[in-house]
């Protein structure tokens, strides 16, 4: 059965720490390697007095500590054909440091055993042999060809040369371990190699009967260039009606070592705890499973955002997967040390979200080697009311052996916008403000002019003469209208706004459409007036508002025109001579043709 260790350490393990000598490493990206040239390997078992004594060194990057490989037999390899090196990268301006040790008895008299500088110690184990002069060279950058990434350590010839000797990277002068890639951009190291001892000259690994006179090894850093980036429906802006849905995203690049099995027996070097303290190195036995101390995605939600539920998923080159809730990761809300229990996970609006994502050891198994990249999904709506910008970051962190803490924070952080303006409605006096006005509105001129007004879904539907929709309103939905007050006050709020320039009309803000500043985020909507005061004209045309994003800065004046007096088409009085002169043309008619009927009877 294997054992579980979990051991507290940071971020990406360069490993000098299984590297004794060989192969441990690495691709020479675009640079052409030619057959290598046969190092010199005597048949004589005893060291000559006039070879020189050379240990050439390659330095690779690795992504995890699967790629470590097989420890290196002291010979050079072709990295066009070897199964340890084929595709793995190179590291430029690498500085190393070589000096020569000697071996100290114990107390019965016997050398000390030297082949772990992780485990024997200077000036218990060993002595620095003063009688040679330290040196400090840097492999080869980018523009030295077929030297990228190497270096070659000649300690001189003949046997006054022999002996032990122990190479150490080195720091530049600001402690920091660096390099640079095939392009020449420099880039830091999160944990330097671990030392090694290398005997010159070296006893040929697979006949032993013979010495290796120019040693090659190949000493491996994994390392992470781990990126954190918040968005909002994947871009850098966004606005929408305000209430409804929308989600924000925060996505990491996978850092690799977060899990590994143990291949051969090593000591984890460079042990921190999650502030960064030294921590004693830690022994792993072959077969034992090691996982990262933590891997977190942390994020404070604006106090502006209902938080509707949170998802976690990984991406594996082509599609995003789910990952299970307390299976492969954890939720802990607002600080609590128990895990949220099931979905959706939610929480109200008017204060900070407290939102922490771990994985599980399960999750860190599953992830390793299987996904690139992780997000965080929040789902999440703002207040119907809401004017405003939110502007949202998180940082994510991880703990990997043999490095220490990493904490990154986001950049270039999204920002969600919405706007809103307000009405003056007044007479022709603009001291007299008028209440009763309702007013509708639309995104298009054409929509106003057709009644098609803006509802609080944020689409538009036909307003009929019976006040019905066409289409009907969804159920909860309404049409956004407002009626002035006494003061003559209306508003409209949370109206989505333009943020950007829309270059390629894909409808979708690419990473080259810049979000425009804040005071020049805005958008035209219509105003259009369907009832007014009573004893006033209707409006008869939409009025063209920009909307921004603060309502204040928007204060639309409505003038209404009192009704005229149209001229008199007739009175009661009139009307009635009407009826009496038809009543008596009526009455002196019958009057008439009865008079008839008698004198012809």
């Amino acid at each position: 059965m294997k054992n579980k260790k979990k051991w507290i350490s940071k971020a990406a393990m360069t490993l000098g720490v299984l590297t004794v000598l060989g192969s441990a490493g690495a691709g020479l990206g675009s640079v052409a390697y030619a057959t290598p040239d046969i190092p010199y390997v005597s048949t004589n078992a005893l060291s000559d007095n006039t070879s020189d004594r050379t240990i050439t060194l390659w330095k690779y990057e690795i992504k995890s500590s699967a790629e470590l490989g097989e420890r290196g037999d002291g010979e050079k390899l072709d990295p066009a054909t070897a199964p340890d090196l084929v595709g793995k990268k190179l590291m430029g301006d690498v500085e190393f440091e070589i000096v020569r040790v000697i071996p100290k008895k114990d107390g019965s008299g016997n050398y000390y055993k030297l082949d772990d500088p992780t485990k024997q110690v200077e000036g218990t184990h060993y002595d620095v042999d003063s009688s040679f002069a330290a040196v400090k060279q840097k492999t080869g950058d980018h523009t030295t060809g077929a030297n990228f990434g190497k270096t070659t350590f000649n300690v001189g010839n003949g046997k006054a040369t022999d002996g032990i000797y122990l190479i150490r990277e080195v720091p530049n002068g600001s402690g920091d371990y660096t390099y640079t890639d095939e392009n020449g951009d420099s880039k830091k190291v999160a944990t330097p190699m671990a030392p090694f001892f290398a005997y010159l000259p070296q006893t040929k690994r697979d006949n032993e009967d013979k010495l290796i006179y120019d040693v090659h090894v190949y000493p491996k850093n994994i390392v992470n260039d781990t990126s954190a980036d918040k968005t909002v429906e994947g871009q850098k802006g966004y606005s929408i009606k305000a209430g409804q849905p929308f989600q924000w995203e925060a996505s990491v690049k996978l850092p690799t070592g977060l899990y590994f099995e143990a291949k051969e027996d090593m000591t984890i070097t460079n042990v921190y705890d999650k502030d960064g303290n030294a921590l004693p190195d830690k022994t792993v036995s072959a077969g034992d499973e090691v996982y990262a101390n933590h891997f977190y995605i942390h994020d404070a939600l604006n106090k502006a955002l209902h938080l509707d539920d949170v998802e976690v998923e990984v991406f594996d080159g082509t599609n995003w997967v789910k990952l299970t809730l307390n299976t492969d990761y954890e939720v802990f809300k607002n600080s609590s040390a128990t895990a949220e229990a099931a979905h959706p996970i939610t929480n109200t609006n008017g204060a900070v979200t407290d939102i922490q994502i771990e994985l599980t050891e399960a999750g860190m198994k599953k992830v390793e080697g299987n996904y690139t990249d992780i997000r965080a999904i929040y789902h999440t709506h703002t207040d119907v009311d809401f004017n405003g910008v939110i502007e949202n970051e998180f940082n994510t962190g991880y703990l990997i052996p043999g490095q220490k803490p990493v904490d990154t924070p986001s950049e270039n952080n999204p920002e969600y916008f919405d706007g809103g303006f307000t009405i003056d409605k007044t007479e022709e006096d603009k001291t007299q403000k008028l209440a009763g006005a309702e007013f509708y509105i639309a995104t298009s001129e054409q929509n106003a002019k057709d009644k098609k007004f803006l509802a609080s879904n944020g689409e538009s539907y036909t307003l009929n003469d019976d006040g019905s929709a066409t289409p009907a309103l969804p159920t909860g939905v309404t049409f956004l209208t407002d009626t002035t007050d006494a003061s003559g006050h209306a508003q409209f709020d949370g109206l989505a706004l333009n943020w950007y320039t829309d270059t390629n009309t894909n409808g979708k803000q690419d990473k080259d459409e810049p979000t425009w500043s804040h005071a020049d985020i805005e958008r035209d909507y219509w105003l259009v007036e369907t009832k007014s005061p009573d004893g006033f004209e209707l409006l008869k045309d939409p009025i063209k508002v920009t909307v921004k994003i603060d309502p204040a800065d928007v204060t639309v004046h409505v003038e209404n025109k009192s009704q005229t007096k149209l001229p008199f088409t007739g009175g009661t009085g009139t009307m009635l001579m009407i009826i009496i002169a038809i009543g008596a043309i009526t009455i002196g008619t019958a009057a008439i043709a009865i008079d008839k009927k008698r004198r012809h009877a």
